[in-house]
């Protein structure tokens, strides 16, 4: 099954590029970048749209809208974990969009000191950490600080916009930056521990000299 599927992938694949080699004239030596961009671009809109219908089903959809809009720049630019497989991937995103609509829901019901504790405890990690590489995300170059900067730069602005959405009682606005900054935090901490268990399993393997 699974076969079938990656069979039908690359056949997918295959006909999207040479449908843009006739239409930009792309030469044959570019062709793994082009299809790895179509790709993944394909997989992040697949999970976008499946997390938009769990709203729907939820009856949450704006709150959906508005996580999305103030979760995917900060993953995007700040890495972390990610699964082996993109079918785990997928899974594990699905599932966590429910558990994420729900405490979105809590959280818009609570006024406690430990969401802002919790809050600020996951900027500071948020800061000190990202970007995070993963081996299925790896940085080349500069990236590293030119993600750093971005994930900054995104993270002032949420704190702000959240600052004034307490002013001015936007619970829903509250509640999806506090828990996609405390989500995204988690997120870096299993990726610097995926990170650290790697390192250590190569360094076992590794022959003595």
């Amino acid at each position: 099954m699974v076969f079938g599927v990656m069979t039908m992938t690359e056949k997918l694949m295959d006909g999207i590029w040479k449908q843009m080699q006739l239409s930009n004239g792309l030469r044959e030596d570019d062709k793994d970048i082009y299809v790895f961009g179509v790709y993944q671009g394909a997989i992040l809109l697949l999970n976008i749209c499946t997390a938009l219908l769990i709203g729907v089903i939820l009856n949450m959809i704006i709150e959906m809208i508005v996580y999305l809009i103030c979760f995917l720049p900060l993953r995007i630019f700040a890495g972390g974990y990610h699964a082996k497989t993109q079918l785990r991937c997928y899974i594990m995103s699905s599932v966590t969009a429910v558990f994420i609509l729900f405490g979105i829901q809590f959280l818009q019901q609570q006024e406690s000191i430990w969401e802002f504790i919790c809050f600020m405890v996951s900027f500071g990690i948020i800061w000190k950490f990202a970007p995070v590489p993963d081996a299925n995300k790896p940085l080349q170059g500069n990236e590293q600080v030119i993600y750093q900067k971005k994930v900054r730069k995104i993270l002032l602005v949420l704190t702000g916009v959240s600052v004034a959405a307490f002013a001015l009682k936007l619970q829903l606005v509250l509640a999806v930056i506090e828990i996609s900054v405390c989500f995204l935090a988690v997120i870096l901490l299993m990726g610097l521990l995926k990170n650290r268990k790697a390192a250590k399993n190569e360094e076992f393997a590794m022959p003595a000299n």
